[in-house]
């Protein structure tokens, strides 16, 4: 089935697998199956029980998928809850997304985030914002007062009162009262003698090869 403009007011259902070009929903939208948008706005709810296919999502509303999300740019400031993992070029969360895994290109977080595995080239972890899994990048920021549970890349910045579980990488720099249980690192170390680390460890390499 395939539909150019779809425009929810009010509270519609459809039967995948559906090729939409728009579709902006302010209502309620169900859809029993897949999806494939080139443009989707949700400021309402929407529930997909299949996978969807997009160019860009926009949600400040909630959406809820049981496949997977793969988009070429994603922007949450609303909720989602993505069960069978996300891929996108570039991820801006400053609402919540759960989802189980995440791949993207880049990725802003200034909200909550919850995924077993998180990989992105470039992570950008806003000012106390909260990401439970394991972050895996080339680059990550965790910004002043966010929390992270285990992270894993070539370049870390920690900044003030920051708190890590776990971190391994190439090169870490550790601000003030920023507080980590576990840091390794492999190259070089710049660490605040006002921060807080549980155990520092000097390493041959990185847990998983990036």
């Amino acid at each position: 089935m395939a539909v150019e403009e779809l425009h929810v007011g009010g509270s519609v259902r459809l039967k995948g697998p559906i090729k939409l070009r728009v579709a902006e929903v302010a209502g309620s939208l169900k859809i029993e199956g897949d999806a494939e948008v080139e443009e989707l706005a949700v400021s309402g709810s929407a529930k997909i029980a299949g996978s969807v296919k997009a160019g860009e999502v926009r949600v400040s509303g909630s959406i809820s998928i049981g496949g997977s999300l793969s988009a070429e740019s994603i922007r949450i400031s609303g909720s989602a809850g993505i069960g069978g993992g996300v891929k996108a070029g570039k991820l801006e969360v400053s609402g919540s997304l759960k989802t189980s895994r995440l791949e993207a290109g880049e990725l802003y977080i200034n909200g909550s985030l919850v995924a077993e595995e998180i990989r992105a080239d470039r992570i950008i972890i806003g000012k106390d914002s909260e990401i439970t899994g394991k972050i895996i990048g080339k680059y990550v920021e965790i910004g002043k007062g966010a929390e992270v549970e285990d992270v894993v890349a070539d370049t870390v910045i920690v900044k003030r009162d920051a708190e890590a579980g776990k971190i391994h990488a190439r090169r870490v720099v550790v601000e003030k009262n920023a507080e980590i249980d576990y840091l390794a690192y492999t190259e070089e170390a710049e660490i605040d003698k006002r921060a807080e680390i549980g155990e520092l460890e000097k390493v041959e390499e990185l847990p998983i090869n990036n």
